[in-house]
């Protein structure tokens, strides 16, 4: 309710209408329910209300008569676009680790769809490199975060063993299809859309919480607040620099962490998975 009631204040400091910030608390509540009824309940519901979504997004973004709201809805249909790939690509007999490029495609495709559609170049979504010392100050945190993650959610390996060339494969894939391509859409697109349209403040809240929904599948409540926060700080890092090169390989180092590295330290360590 706070949530709400502030957004309602930040509106009318705004001027924006009304149905704007409420459309966009629907929304969010929707894809909430969405990843509720995948991970509780039945998958395939959960599937249907991600396609629903991804239909109302597109209709809601051609009839809104606001630019800068319709941007920010064309935006937000690679989320549901995630999902039903994700949601469907189990029901092949593909390794998980192939899963994240599988996804990242049609999730490139989308954003380069949305930046030519809103005439975005390179530098408006963050893709430059910016101060070098930052960036990589930005992405070394990834591997604290990564370690942090595993004890949270103590993965199994998406590899079999530990070895160089299929830990680099690996890092590499991870690299690009969950650092790259979820930092532009979420952040080089999606953030800087809501800030238009919600403010800077409100903008990064709000495709923080969009991003940390995503992320209800893995069941723990602990994660969720952990991926809000990184969500957060990563946000923050592309409005202070401007840039996701450090972020995305923040990004990308974590998962490698969570699921390349660290399953295979606990084991050496422990004798557990």
């Amino acid at each position: 309710m706070k949530f709400i009631h502030e957004m309602r204040n930040k509106r009318l400091e705004l001027g924006l209408p009304g149905n704007y910030v409420i459309t966009l608390i629907v929304y969010l509540l929707a894809l909430i329910a969405a990843e509720l009824l995948t991970t509780y309940i039945n998958k395939i519901w959960g599937l249907s209300l991600h396609t629903i979504i991804l239909f109302a997004l597109l209709v809601n973004a051609a009839m809104v008569e606001s630019e800068d709201f319709s941007n920010l809805l064309q935006s937000m249909m690679a989320i549901p676009i995630i999902r039903i790939i994700g949601l469907s690509i189990p029901m092949m007999q593909i390794k998980p680790l192939y899963w994240f490029p599988i996804v990242a495609i049609p999730l490139f495709a989308a954003a380069i769809v949305i930046m030519r559609r809103q005439e975005l170049s390179l530098p408006d979504v963050g893709l430059i490199v910016g101060k070098l010392p930052v960036q990589l100050l930005i992405a070394a945190t990834g591997f604290i975060t990564g370690i942090i993650e595993f004890f949270i959610l103590r993965p199994a390996p998406l590899i079999e063993e530990f070895t160089p060339l299929l830990l680099f494969g690996a890092f590499i894939i991870l690299l690009l299809s969950t650092g790259l391509a979820e930092e532009l859409v979420f952040r080089g697109i999606l953030q800087k859309n809501s800030m238009k349209v919600l403010g800077t403040g409100f903008g990064l809240l709000y495709t923080s919480l969009v991003f940390t929904t995503m992320h209800i599948g893995w069941i723990y409540f602990s994660d969720l607040v952990f991926v809000f926060s990184v969500a957060m700080f990563y946000g923050y890092m592309f409005i202070k620099t401007k840039s996701i090169f450090g972020i995305t390989l923040a990004h990308g180092i974590s998962n490698s962490m969570l699921f390349l590295v660290m399953p295979f330290v606990n084991l050496a360590m422990f004798g557990l998975h």
